[in-house]
């Protein structure tokens, strides 16, 4: 088994980015956010042919297209200049204040003011 982190993913992601040498940070905002909503409805669509249409879920197929998707978000987060270790700190330490006891239904439909 291969354990690498976040930032590590990171940088293996950016290898393969394309246009990087010349890129911007604009493109590679533009890249990851367009990529993102095209793999995620990837996953959507594999999600509803199994609920409406009777195809097997292939979980193995999900999980690569689920990879897919951190890649596009790598490369979103390079763009605006943060490293998914960080985004990823950044994520749990807002639950962590928003949920403080677990999630909650209270607690979700009744947001703090600026809490996003």
């Amino acid at each position: 088994d291969i354990k690498m982190t976040l930032n590590e993913y990171q940088t293996a992601a950016m290898r393969t980015a394309s246009g990087t040498s010349t890129a911007n940070n604009e493109n590679l905002i533009l890249n990851g956010a367009m990529g993102l909503n095209g793999e995620s409805g990837e996953i959507i669509d594999m999600l509803k042919k199994n609920m409406f249409q009777g195809h097997e879920l292939d979980k193995e197929h999900l999980a690569k297209e689920c990879g897919d998707v951190l890649w596009y978000i790598a490369i979103l987060a390079k763009g605006l200049g943060y490293g998914l270790d960080e985004i990823a700190q950044m994520n749990v330490d807002k639950l962590r204040k928003r949920y403080p006891d677990g999630f909650s239904v209270e607690k979700s439909l009744n947001r703090k003011e600026g809490d996003v």
